[in-house]
């Protein structure tokens, strides 16, 4: 059984279903409340003892994250980062009980260039969204940390600046090429616990 966090209404949502034939499920959360995150986990919980793998990719970026410093509303940020940092540390709070109990335990943060001190595309701007990705990278440095005696794997992806409503017309990368190359990568990966963390979608390492 896969299960799905669907974070908006999607008109898609009903025919996927049907399509799965019992196979997924899907449960709308907000990340960024915890009561709503621990619901979510709840009903997870009701429906299965383990989880073998949870991937932590909600994200959003606002138009105001274009401005420059001098237009930037720091105090208007603080939706994206509580969705894009902490949303990530609030669901693995809430199923790790579950994560423990799974066989493959993998968890797996959706990171992006924008987190990378390194190589960041440059930017001059989207302050609320680089640091919302440093501080998920940061937190999933944390949690192997952590959770490493257990024997749970954690793995950060840069999905690549994908064709989406969040990335745009413009963007180069397929979605589906993309979390297709983040399946194969993180099962090649779970095995090898000393390897590295941070990778691009497309099994290259991505610099801190």
């Amino acid at each position: 059984m896969v299960f799905g966090v669907d974070v908006v209404q999607h008109p898609e949502t009903d025919s996927l279903l049907e399509e799965a034939n019992g196979q997924f499920d899907f449960f709308r959360a907000d990340v960024s409340d915890s009561a709503s995150v621990q619901h979510m986990a709840e009903y997870v919980g009701a429906k299965t003892e383990a989880l073998d793998i949870l991937v932590n990719c909600a994200g959003i970026i606002q138009p105001e994250s274009e401005y420059l410093l001098e237009d930037f509303d720091i105090d208007g940020s603080m939706k994206l980062f509580n969705v894009n940092a902490l949303g990530p540390l609030r669901v693995t709070k809430a199923c790790i009980g579950l994560l423990r109990k799974g066989q493959d335990k993998l968890l797996v943060n959706i990171s992006s260039e924008a987190g990378s001190m390194t190589s960041h595309a440059d930017y001059i701007n989207r302050y609320d969204y680089c640091m919302s990705k440093a501080a998920l990278n940061i937190q999933s440095v944390i949690l192997q940390r952590y959770l490493k005696p257990e024997g749970i794997r954690v793995l950060l992806f840069n999905p690549g600046w994908m064709h989406t409503p969040m990335g745009g017309p413009e963007a180069p990368v397929d979605p589906a090429v993309s979390a297709r190359g983040i399946a194969d990568l993180a099962e090649s990966l779970r095995t090898r616990p000393d390897s590295y963390m941070y990778w691009n979608y497309n099994g290259m390492e991505r610099p801190w």
